[in-house]
């Protein structure tokens, strides 16, 4: 017996296919050929609010009574789903209040607001803001709108299984991101309704693992309460609820790295041509790093792309170091006249770009007849990476490849 029916999950698809967009699911060839596996993405990151969470939001907003709608509606939120909850209460004319913690960044307070929202900054973090929207809940008789242990939610979220059979039914495989469990235990309650022999994978951050572990009857574990790339998915604890969800419907949950969710952002940045967040591209980074888990068709759910301008410009970075299209040398060159501009010309001849050069007169390898040059360079990859470092070599230059 499921928790969410295939009834409740079409009927939410009825209410909330006027308010959402129907997300498009697209085959990647090219990272299809790079995983070697057929890969198809869901870009949920195309929302208004650029995540799946408009779909829970809305589909518990329209299920409310009049009496209800007037009192208006709480929740406890420091991303997505404060966002989504917003828009549509703001288009429903629902009066809605947001409690966040008091250091959330400033943008997602701002965007929140920006819908009409109330926020309240309360909590050091989100289980603090949670307990503080549940009291003023109690004191007010506002609707608590869960941001995953909900069964209308869920039931919201699961309109995306059934938009994945209508657009690709041969699919064989899903594979969705896990934080609190309310995206996967929708999808996994719709398609395995209608079609119990797709494979519902989980995915989780290593530093997140929690619903990994309780799957896998793992207690030797920590709780997560480092800083992760995947913020959004960033729950110490699956809900009572979709954890009932998931070991009932979901076939297997894996766990990948920083630098594993890192990769797939640059990937679907370069490839696709979508901005995703952490927890957006950990489906892929998934689907890469176990590629087991992957038996023919496979869904990829890009869950949301609601990432800051600084991080995303320092993966961007990150990703150029890796891949060797952003290069530092340090090279020691004579000191006299004309070294320095004799070292770029050079340069210039090997086809390299120069991002920034810096003297460096002052450190410990600095001697009376040479002097070191630190160059940042913008290559092809590490193939030209290998040629340009050893024609130095070949002319005589001492060189060594920084760590960046």
């Amino acid at each position: 017996m499921f928790k969410v029916s295939l009834e409740q999950i079409q009927q939410a698809y009825e209410r909330v296919r006027y308010h959402v967009l129907k997300t498009p699911l697209n085959q990647s060839e090219t990272l299809s050929a790079i995983a070697d596996r057929d890969l198809y993405l869901k870009f949920e990151n195309l929302q208004f609010t650029a995540s799946f969470k408009e779909r829970g939001s809305v589909n518990k907003l329209l299920l409310l009574d009049d009496t209800a709608r007037k009192r208006g509606v709480i929740a406890a939120s420091a991303g997505n789903h404060a966002q989504a909850l917003s828009r549509h209460c703001q288009l429903l004319g629902i009066p809605a209040k947001i409690v966040m913690p008091k250091y959330t960044p400033n943008t997602k307070v701002e965007n929140t607001k920006i819908f009409g929202a109330e926020v309240i900054l309360e909590g050091e973090r989100f289980d603090e803001s949670m307990q503080h929207a549940i009291l003023l809940q109690e004191q007010h008789g506002y609707t608590l709108v869960h941001p995953f242990d909900d069964l209308d939610v869920i039931a919201g979220q699961g309109t995306i299984g059934l938009e994945l059979l209508d657009q690709e039914p041969r699919l064989e495989t899903v594979i969705v991101p896990i934080g609190g469990g309310g995206l996967i235990s929708g999808i996994a309650s719709a398609i395995k309704q209608l079609a119990p022999n797709i494979r519902i994978v989980g995915v989780q951050v290593e530093t997140f693992m929690s619903a990994y572990a309780r799957f896998h009857d793992i207690s030797d574990y920590e709780i997560g309460s480092a800083m992760t790339v995947a913020e959004g998915i960033a729950v110490k604890q699956p809900g009572e609820l979709t954890f009932e969800i998931i070991q009932d419907c979901v076939d297997d949950i894996v766990i990948v790295s920083e630098l594993d969710v890192e990769n797939a952002m640059f990937m679907l940045l370069e490839i696709e041509k979508t901005v995703v967040e952490g927890a957006g591209a950990i489906s892929l980074a998934a689907a890469l790093k176990h590629p087991d888990t992957v038996h023919g068709r496979t869904a990829i759910i890009i869950s949301g792309g609601n990432v800051e301008m600084i991080t995303l410009t320092n993966i961007l970075q990150r990703g150029l170091v890796r891949s060797h299209r952003l290069v530092n040398l340090r090279v020691l060159v004579a000191d006299v006249p004309g070294a320095l501009a004799k070292l770029t010309r050079y340069l210039g001849n090997l086809d390299s770009n120069i991002v920034d050069i810096a003297h460096r007169r002052t450190l410990a390898g600095s001697t009376l007849g040479a002097q070191p040059i630190d160059v940042l360079l913008h290559l092809c990859g590490e193939e030209q990476e290998d040629h340009v470092v050893g024609e130095l070599r070949k002319n005589g230059y001492e060189v060594e490849v920084l760590e960046n």
